[in-house]
């Protein structure tokens, strides 16, 4: 069952650190953009985002229970503890960006494009440092 668990992990960090860059790339594209293009930008994103509070919940769902199948005599050692921190981060910077892109949408004001890209870069840059954080926290 751990290795079904760490499978479906890997899968998921896979996911949603290939889907925040693409995201990112999205913003800077639409950045230069009007029109239905700009428009066709940010569908995509609605979309994207969508699909990534649910790969972010299946991260957060896998990792948990990763965590619960160590045995009882181990403890977290301190680069578990920090990619914690990092991936709290990409989870903040995550709901930070759909809300801001969610006043975007709603307002209009696509100056709030500097920020969703700013908590766009805090998803993907948080990732992947979760992800080296784990490869150390797990080394044999």
């Amino acid at each position: 069952m751990k290795t079904i668990l760490l499978i479906a992990h890997l899968i998921a960090i896979a996911t949603g650190t290939g889907m925040s860059i693409a995201n990112y790339i999205n913003i800077r594209i639409a950045s230069g953009e009007k029109g239905e293009r700009r428009e066709a930008l940010a569908y995509l994103r609605s979309i994207l985002a969508r699909i990534a509070d649910i790969v972010i919940a299946a991260i957060w769902i896998t990792g948990i229970g990763l965590w619960l199948a160590l045995p009882p005599a181990d403890e977290p050692n301190i680069w578990f503890v920090v990619k914690i921190g990092f991936v709290l981060l990409l989870t903040l910077s995550h709901g930070l960006a759909r809300m801001t892109a969610g006043r975007m949408m709603r307002t209009g004001d696509h100056t709030l494009c500097a920020k969703v890209e700013l908590y766009t870069s805090g998803v993907w840059m948080s990732a992947l440092a979760a992800i080296i954080l784990a490869v150390l926290a797990f080394e044999s």
